[in-house]
């Protein structure tokens, strides 16, 4: 059990993979992270802003678990990349997770490091499709 995260284009949903493979193309396959607890800190917010009314994204909200945001989506639009720009360069210095065992905070300073590469073609990506006119969303499950 445990923190799954993942992006692609909007209306693809067939996302079968849970593991970076040698035949893994985020292009094709949309992107796959996997405790990474500083990004879901990140989204949760996201999460929060893009849904006022219904927020549960920051973990020790009154939610079910105490656990906070699980599903999604999170809409990449122009205001959430300029953010997770600064967040990425900054290794994600205001999105600290100070709780979330199923989210692996007990190690999410390795996995921004871990992930540092990953999350700049993330952003990169994200960055073209918005230009294109494409929607990007971000979808969790822990």
């Amino acid at each position: 059990m445990g923190l799954d995260q993942y992006a692609h284009l909007r209306g693809q949903d067939d996302l079968s993979f849970n593991s970076y493979d040698d035949d893994y193309n985020p292009e094709k396959d949309g992107f796959y992270w996997r405790k990474h607890a500083r990004l879901q800190q990140f989204m949760a917010a996201m999460y929060d802003e893009q849904n006022p009314n219904n927020s549960k994204g920051v973990m020790n909200k009154d939610d079910d678990f105490g656990l906070g945001f699980n599903g999604g989506p999170v809409v990449i639009d122009s205001k959430v990349l300029s953010k997770l720009e600064h967040a990425i360069n900054t290794e994600y210095h205001d999105y600290i997770a100070t709780d979330g065992f199923f989210w692996g905070q007990q190690y999410q300073e390795e996995q921004v490091q871990n992930y540092k590469e990953i999350d700049k073609q993330f952003l990169q990506w994200c960055k073209d499709q918005v230009s294109k006119g494409n929607i990007p969303e971000y979808h969790c499950s822990w």
